[in-house]
Formats: structure tokens, C-alpha cells, sequence
């Protein structure tokens, strides 16, 4: 039987990674160690998704970020990078931000994990939730997104797993990813641990299977060993160098 173990982390005891942290799961699940942070209908209206900044440039990393937010007068609750991107930094596939479709929807083939067919959409819309679905089928839709990021592989659509993920894979990395709850809507992200680099790195195939046990029937992968989660920063929070392109994000003032 697998063993899944949830540690809920409370602000005085500080994140793993040195960061305070309201509102985000330490969870063991099938030899791995993971963090979630958990988005309910309530708060939707809370999740933006960035790429550019107000100079219209790329913002590249969590540093720019914060430095937006502060001259904006507020301060980053959650941000994650929201997908793989190719040169510039720019995303690999669709970005929807505010509504605007900033890149359009990748249908092309080629290498790498973006690529690995079926891949698919996450997207938040106001009017029917958020949900995960294969790039064709999202095509097809017509749904119109306040945001949504294009990205690859499509970990489970409708509870069934990508086709070219195996259990016995030696392929073990950092991943992160986002995935929707069937029984309520709920999104949830997830990254694999960053710092403990036995139980932090996993497959595909153990990735799928985990949103699959916190009932997402939906989930998109997101990107590997660059990923990155931050939870409500201290004052004395550094930033990962990472380079990112469009990045999810929950601020206030």
C-alpha cells in the first residue's frame, strides 16, 4: 500500500525552503516528498498569471517579480513558473493573461517534454471554473479564459494516464504541475521537492499518479528541474536565479 502523509505548515514554523508559509502541504506519498498550494472557487478571482512586465519586457524570474510587486505596492502570497518557454524568455504555447491572448496555441510537433502528445491546457475561466484538457480538445472548445498556459505532457485527462508514461521509468527529475479536483473544482499545485534530491525527484508516471490520489482526474505538467514555488516571502526571502516566462501569481497589499 502506498503511504501518504500530510503535514500541514504553519506560518511559525517556517517552509522547508526558509520561506513562512500559510496555507501550503508538506505531503509523502509513495517515497517522495512533495509541496501543494491549494486554490478554492472562493479565491479564483485572486489568480493572475504573468509574462510581461509593465515595460512590456519579459519579467525572467521571481526577483523581477517582487521588485514589480513592491513598486506596485504589494506583496507575492503565491507565485510559481507556469510553463516551458523557448528563447526569449517566451512561452512554448498558449498564455492567455487578463483575458488577452499574449501567445497563441501551439499545435506543432517537435521534441522534448512540451511536445509529448497528447499535451494539453490548463485555464481558469469565470464563468465555468478552472479545468485541464488535450491542446485539440481545448481548440475546439471555443472557451473563452480570463488566463490559461499551454504546456506538455498532459500528466491525466479524465483519470486516465499519459500513454507514454511508465511505472518502472528511470527518469527521475524535480517536476512541477497543476491539476484540478473532480469532486469540487478545487486547483491545486504541486512541485516536487526541491531540496531533497532522493524523494524530491520522481517520473512522470509517480507525478500522475499522486494528483490521481488528491483526486484530480485532470492534471498538466508544467516543467522540470528549473521549477520553482514561493509561498508568502519574509523580508529576508532571496529568490532562485531560475529564468522563467509566464509564472502564476497571488499577490495583496
Amino acid at each position: 500500500m502506498r503511504r501518504l502523509v500530510y503535514r500541514w505548515i504553519f506560518p511559525m514554523l517556517g517552509y522547508a525552503w526558509g520561506i513562512a508559509s500559510a496555507g501550503v502541504e508538506r505531503v509523502e506519498y509513495d517515497g517522495a516528498v512533495y509541496h501543494l498550494y491549494r486554490l478554492d472557487k472562493t479565491r479564483f478571482a485572486e489568480l493572475e498569471l504573468v509574462w510581461p512586465g509593465k515595460n512590456g519586457k519579459p519579467l525572467g524570474d521571481f526577483t523581477a517579480l517582487q521588485k514589480q510587486m513592491a513598486d506596485e505596492g504589494r506583496k507575492i502570497v503565491f507565485a510559481m513558473n507556469a510553463g516551458i518557454y523557448e528563447r526569449g524568455p517566451k512561452p512554448l504555447g498558449l498564455t492567455i493573461s487578463e483575458g488577452k491572448e499574449l501567445v497563441p496555441l501551439n499545435l506543432q510537433n517537435g521534441e522534448g517534454n512540451f511536445y509529448l502528445k497528447p499535451n494539453g491546457v490548463f485555464y481558469l475561466d469565470d464563468a465555468n471554473g478552472a479545468g485541464v484538457m488535450e491542446v485539440g480538445e481545448f481548440f475546439r472548445s471555443g472557451l473563452k479564459p480570463r488566463l490559461a498556459t499551454q504546456s506538455g505532457p498532459l500528466l491525466l485527462r479524465k483519470g486516465i494516464f499519459h500513454p507514454a508514461f511508465k511505472a518502472g521509468s528511470p527518469n527521475k527529475r524535480l517536476r512541477n504541475g497543476v491539476g484540478v479536483r473532480s469532486r469540487d473544482g478545487q486547483i491545486i499545485f504541486a512541485i516536487s521537492d526541491r531540496d531533497d534530491r532522493e524523494r524530491g525527484r520522481v517520473t512522470l508516471h509517480q507525478f500522475a499518479s499522486f494528483f490521481l490520489h488528491l483526486e484530480c482526474l485532470d492534471a498538466l505538467f508544467l516543467d522540470g528541474d528549473i521549477s520553482d514555488m514561493v509561498v508568502e516571502p519574509g523580508d529576508n526571502w532571496k529568490p532562485v536565479s531560475n529564468t522563467f516566462a509566464a509564472m502564476f501569481l497571488i499577490g495583496r497589499r
